[in-house]
């Protein structure tokens, strides 16, 4: 059904909601609705249920005048921690009586099943992490970014050329990422300037611990960094310097599962004697969930080579996260903080412990989950997760804004963008909104210009390896990746830049995204314009912690508020043009130019109020 006007509510409006986002247990908020007087509506109830349905509370609101066309109902409450869902009954009216969300997030009459609106209510039980989210973070996978001193690969691997293409199978068909380029820890710090320029604060690195692979994401030992990337020293002398850089490193900790290859599993003995996969006895017997014929056991989506970790196991627990545990040790080592691997595969018991030991060692240290949907009512296994609830996650990976942020512009439509926005504006509590890790690529994905060139990715492999962007292809996608990086970095949050894409890197997926840095053969133009990005955000705070509001603007583009004490911005991304009325004299800070009055929007604007 439409919404013609006769029903305004807008959650993300602090007019309608008080407090906008998840709210503080015991918090007072205030909800107001406006109710068309031509209805003939005699009362409004706010129907409000937990996410379980065990308690459904239905709240008369209170009338009062608002205008000649519309009265307005309140309702102020005060709620416990937990997931809720809440819509609006009219008594009175000769239509239909509920009323609920619609998919273009306006209130919507509903005959029944209404769609209702989400209400989230945390309780913080750690400091709220500070200052980390000024500038940009920038991710390195360590094997492909940058190589200093002569690299010896160890059993069973073997060195590739720098710049050329990553293998995707070996002679037998298989993949087994034992090609290595011989990126290491001393390349990262001898880049670190480099990174600095960018506005780096956030350093992310790809598993840096002892494993078979080439992205370490099957670690053999926690204890030690992987010799092919350095030594501990080297890990030191890292930290050291990034932090006379005002650069926090975040180490990627992979918690759900270890290797086959590791001293804690050891199925094919090549650590040695031991391991759970040979002695169900020992030290690491119950740390694995193994089958009946005790031959075969529970891996990650079916790897054999990622046997899924036991997060019940005691001694399990012990060893990651008691005191002196893998999560104290490295956390005191000068870390920022953990990038939690398949956080969504951890089971809540063990999460908290993680969190636990992180925030005892050091309480500043960010946590941020890898999560690809909503992360404030996701489900894993029937279980409602709580990483929002105040006790677990301060942010997560914000996949649903690359997906829809790529999608406006190679579609030309900002509708699903607006719904990723308001749903996570209206979903998410302040300090994780503040914290949300924006990517446009990772590891996992494709390169964002090739997503943006407008191109399938080949279904084979070899096919994949084989693409490279036509020059207008890329001409293109460079044009649409400088609009979606102004998104990127204004949005709450902060930007993640994914090693490369700032110099124009190519790729299709795993390990085609996962090439070698091109030093010395960048797209300065892109890199440039990540520079100039950087130096924005860096010099003005409302892009760290400034409020939000969304602009109504044309389907083709999208515009919204930051606002932070006398910091008053506004960022608009269009791809047609069109004219917008200004409240003042207003700087674009990516060309210089001032616009009062009426202002035409084309391309990407970030406009500062100056007077």
């Amino acid at each position: 059904m439409e919404n013609l006007g006769e029903i305004l509510y807008n959650p993300i409006d602090p007019f309608y909601k008080s407090v906008v986002g998840a709210v503080e247990e015991g918090q007072e908020v205030t909800f107001n609705v406006l109710v068309a007087k031509s209805l003939g509506c005699n009362k409004v109830a706010m129907k409000i249920y937990t996410d379980n349905l065990y308690n459904i509370d239905i709240n008369f609101m209170q009338r009062s005048y608002h205008n000649e066309t519309h009265d307005k109902f309140s309702f102020t409450t005060k709620l416990d921690k937990g997931l809720y869902w809440y819509y609006f009954i009219l008594d009175g009216v000769q239509c239909e009586t509920l009323i609920g969300v619609s998919q273009d997030c306006r209130p919507q009459f509903f005959y029944a099943d209404v769609v209702a609106w989400q209400l989230n209510v945390y309780k913080r039980q750690y400091p709220v992490v500070k200052n980390i989210n000024r500038g940009a973070m920038y991710h390195v996978f360590v094997d492909r970014f940058c190589s200093v001193g002569q690299i010896e690969p160890t059993f069973d691997k073997y060195m590739v050329e720098w710049g050329k293409q990553p293998h995707y199978t070996d002679p037998d068909g298989k993949y087994r990422c034992r090609d290595f380029f011989g990126g290491n820890l001393k390349g990262v710090i001898s880049k670190l300037d480099y990174i600095k320029d960018l506005g780096v604060t956030i350093l992310y690195l790809s598993p840096i611990f002892e494993a078979y692979s080439n992205n370490k994401y099957d670690t053999a030992n926690y204890e030690k960094i992987d010799s092919m990337f350095g030594t501990k020293e080297d890990f030191d002398q890292l930290i050291e310097k990034a932090n006379e850089l005002g650069i926090n490193v975040v180490l990627d900790g992979v918690f759900n599962h270890t290797g086959s290859h590791s001293i804690y599993f050891n199925r094919d003995k090549a650590m040695g004697e031991g391991g759970a996969y040979n002695d169900r006895k020992g030290p690491y017997g119950d740390w694995y969930f193994f089958f009946a014929d005790g031959v075969h056991y529970e891996s990650w989506w079916g790897f054999e080579n990622l046997p899924r970790l036991n997060a019940f196991s005691r001694t399990l627990q012990e060893y990651f996260c008691g005191e002196g545990g893998i999560v104290d040790r490295w956390t005191k080592s000068g870390i920022g903080g953990w990038r939690l691997d398949v956080v969504d595969e951890i089971a809540d018991e063990m999460l908290d412990k993680i969190v636990g030991a992180t925030k005892k060692a050091n309480p500043n240290a960010i946590i941020i989950g890898e999560v690809w949907e909503d992360a404030s009512n996701k489900s894993d296994y029937g279980i409602r997760r709580r990483y929002f609830e105040g006790a677990q996650l301060d942010s997560v990976m914000n996949y649903p804004f690359m997906r829809s942020v790529i999608d406006f512009l190679t579609n030309g439509k900002a509708y699903q963008l607006k719904n990723t926005i308001f749903q996570q504006q209206n979903n998410y509590p302040w300090w994780a909104k503040n914290n949300l890790m924006n990517i446009l690529g990772s590891h996992d994905t494709r390169r964002i210009l090739n997503q943006l060139a407008g191109i399938d990715c080949p279904d084979k492999r070899e096919d994949q390896s084989q693409v490279v962007l036509s020059k207008k292809q890329l001409k293109s996608a460079k044009d649409l990746l400088k609009l979606a990086t102004v998104l990127q970095y204004t949005y709450t949050g902060f930007p993640s830049v994914f090693y490369g894409d700032e110099a124009g890197m190519q790729g299709e997926k795993d390990p085609f995204c996962r090439g070698c840095f091109p030093w010395g053969e960048e797209d300065l133009e892109l890199t440039r314009h990540y520079q100039k990005l950087g130096k924005i955000r860096l010099n003005n705070s409302v892009f760290a912690d400034g409020d939000f509001t969304l602009i109504p603007s044309p389907e083709n583009a999208v515009v919204y508020r930051r606002t932070l004490d006398k910091q008053n911005v506004i960022v608009a991304v269009s791809l047609e043009e069109y004219y917008m009325q200004l409240d003042g004299v207003y700087k674009d800070l990516l060309t210089g130019r001032k616009h009062q009055s009426i202002c035409k929007i084309s391309g990407a604007m970030i406009l500062k109020k100056v007077s």
